[in-house]
């Protein structure tokens, strides 16, 4: 009888195991899918405002995806609702790559832009090793490249910006080069090179007219007068028109105070290394 109460207990013991693994599973791959959209599709965009339509969403998300299967780099576009003046917004932005396991890999790598429309700011956070690539710099030049889109009220054009320089730098990582800020330039190589060559020019004529004038002052045949006799008639002087000539001018200049609040470089979060720059516009 104990024999058949031992098979009877285990067997019951079997079939709980048996009900619960499928639960098990299922939270696993509740955390694993943390950013698919509605659909079952990976997201990598998260629009609060609702300022971009469903067709910039999906375009956006493709040149996301794009950079997730040929870099291995999580990069991800987050609109907000204002978070508050007295926040780091750098500091905001990593805790929520943190918080939504953003990030590709052991070590991470990935970029949070995260766009506060109201208060007009634009922040950009890198997570991982490549964080030390994206110098403040580059940073720097890839926010002020957004910002002349989001000054114009055309923040998709900003994203797309932000996009192409994060693609450009990781092309370069890529291939075991530095980044470099010619690098996130939008100007053709043909271009660049008629306005360097152009540029060229421009610095060899300065030289070349300084030297030029110089020999010409000296080419005059005027001569000096000691006095001013040789210059009045026997009549004597009549002076009929006076002017006043000042040969130096002095100029003072106060810079106008910028409304920028800029934050740039490096920070923790969590006890994790981070890079960003953040910036009003």
């Amino acid at each position: 009888m104990k024999k058949m109460n031992l098979i009877l207990s285990g067997s019951l013991l079997v079939m709980s195991l048996g009900v619960l693994s499928p639960a098990v599973v299922y939270a696993g791959a509740e955390t694993e899918t943390a950013q698919e959209d509605e659909n079952g599709e990976m997201s990598w965009v998260f629009d609060d405002c609702g300022i971009l339509s469903d067709d910039e969403i999906t375009e956006l998300n493709d040149e996301l995806a794009t950079i997730y299967d040929t870099y291995g780099y999580d990069a991800v576009l987050w609109i907000s609702q204002d978070v508050g003046e007295d926040e780091d917004y750098r500091q905001y932005a990593a805790e929520f790559m943190q918080a939504n396991e953003i990030g590709y890999g052991d070590t991470h790598e990935g970029m949070c832009i995260f766009h506060q429309p109201g208060v007009r700011n634009i922040t950009i956070v890198f997570r991982g090793d490549t964080q030390n690539e994206f110098s403040t710099r580059i940073q720097d030049e890839m926010l002020d490249k957004c910002k002349t889109y989001l000054k114009d009220d055309d923040p998709f054009g900003g994203y797309q910006s932000l996009i192409h320089d994060l693609e450009a730098g990781l092309d370069r990582i890529s291939e075991g080069e530095n980044i470099r800020l010619m690098d996130l330039s939008d100007e053709a190589v043909g271009g660049r090179f008629v306005k360097d060559l152009f540029m060229a020019f421009v610095i060899m004529i300065i030289p070349t007219g300084v030297l030029t004038w110089y020999q010409v002052r000296k080419m005059k045949t005027r001569v000096q007068q000691p006095d001013a006799s040789e210059y009045t008639t026997d009549s004597g002087l009549e002076l009929s028109e006076k002017h006043d000539i000042f040969l130096y001018e002095t100029v003072s200049q106060t810079a106008k105070v910028k409304n920028d609040n800029n934050d740039s470089g490096s920070f923790s979060s969590g006890g994790e290394s981070f890079s960003g720059s953040s910036s009003d516009y």
